[in-house]
């Protein structure tokens, strides 16, 4: 069997056990991919790929801290490999996401930080863990102007539906309405 025929089988097997919520044997397929990748690359962001799957997994099995590192991981290969610019905004997010929820809220504001010029999924989604992240400081004044910002990015309406739903305390203490 071919390197891709391989990778092919165990992805399959890692999603097979995941929609089982077999979670801890998807961790295994998912390392040994991992290693195998990592011993002979094969397409540019395939490991990129299988970091953030292995993170997922991790959160899953509520192993934050490994889950975070993965995350670190998956923002490195990202840059080291010079993937797409989208590649390293999501891997931006992912992990400033999950320093937003586990309690590095100063860490989250540095990876979601700057946010890129421009409309969109991850712009909107970037200002909103600022916003948070502002919240959870106590800069009040900050984190409404980041939650107007990631209102104003949104690129569909369920999107900012989404975004008030989540922001609406610091919506409504900065007395912004949408």
């Amino acid at each position: 069997m071919c390197a891709n025929d391989t990778f092919k089988v165990l992805n399959q097997s890692a999603w097979d056990c995941i929609h089982a919520k077999e979670f801890q044997q998807a961790e295994v397929y998912v390392r040994r991919l991992i290693e195998a990748e990592e011993s002979e690359p094969g397409e540019p962001d395939r490991l990129w790929y299988l970091l953030g799957f292995l993170a997922n997994i991790l959160g899953s099995l509520l192993r934050f801290d490994e889950a975070t590192e993965m995350r670190r991981r998956q923002l490195a290969e990202a840059r080291e490999r010079a993937l797409s610019e989208s590649a390293v905004r999501v891997s931006r997010y992912m992990l400033a996401n999950q320093l937003l929820l586990h309690g590095e809220p100063e860490e989250a504001l540095a990876e979601a930080e700057p946010v890129p010029a421009g409309n969109g999924h991850l712009q909107c989604l970037l200002h909103s863990v600022a916003a948070q992240a502002y919240w959870k400081l106590s800069h009040r004044e900050k984190a409404a102007e980041a939650a107007r910002k990631a209102l104003e990015t949104s690129p569909t309406q369920d999107r900012r539906t989404e975004l008030v739903q989540q922001l609406v305390h610091i919506l409504d203490a900065g007395k912004l309405t949408p």
